[in-house]
């Protein structure tokens, strides 16, 4: 770990770096491409002073909601920018909740502690065979493609991504498409 790092810092610097290159890149009316892997929900579960407590669901339920703040930062840079009529935002997520251990409480003790189902309708979590910890949101907004309020009941998978999006921006990829040619897009 670099000396003077904190993990409470992580989201709070994942912001404020997300918004900067934004700001930066819509500057010059090109298309700009950001992947923003945040920390949370996963372990460690580390709430800035900030949003400790608003939840009232606890550490996770804070984390949660400093990651919903992350996400309207950045979504408020595109506005700012003048950039969020014609970009394509993608949220989602890895896998389900995480049971308990490292997220205490974890996902089945929020449900008796406070009555809260962080896997929603869905039995299951993070590691497990049930739906619950494998469907995740996937949540798109792309203004003037996507209707607002449109639901879909395909099955989505990550890997499906990079095809997907050269396919709506009209752009062909090498036949050994892979990691090594994401800048491709």
């Amino acid at each position: 770990m670099v000396p003077g790092w904190k993990l409470v810092d992580v989201l709070p610097s994942l912001e404020k770096r997300a918004v900067e290159y934004i700001e930066k890149s819509a500057k010059g009316g090109k298309p700009f491409f950001l992947y923003l892997p945040l920390t949370s929900p996963h372990f460690p579960v580390v709430p800035s002073a900030a949003f400790k407590g608003k939840s009232k669901v606890g550490d996770y339920g804070d984390f949660v909601m400093q990651t919903d703040a992350v996400v309207g930062q950045v979504l408020d840079a595109l506005k700012r920018a003048g950039a969020a009529d014609n970009t394509l935002v993608i949220f989602t997520s890895d896998n389900g909740p995480e049971i308990t251990g490292e997220v205490n409480p974890g996902a089945y003790d929020r449900l008796k502690e406070f009555g809260h189902a962080s896997m929603g309708p869905l039995r299951g979590t993070k590691r497990d065979a049930w739906e619950g910890g494998h469907r995740v949101p996937f949540v798109a907004r792309w203004p003037g493609k996507i209707k607002p309020g449109t639901t879909c009941a395909e099955t989505v998978c990550h890997v499906d991504l990079l095809a997907t999006l050269a396919a709506a921006l009209d752009v062909k990829l090498p036949a050994n498409a892979g990691v090594d040619s994401v800048n491709v897009l």
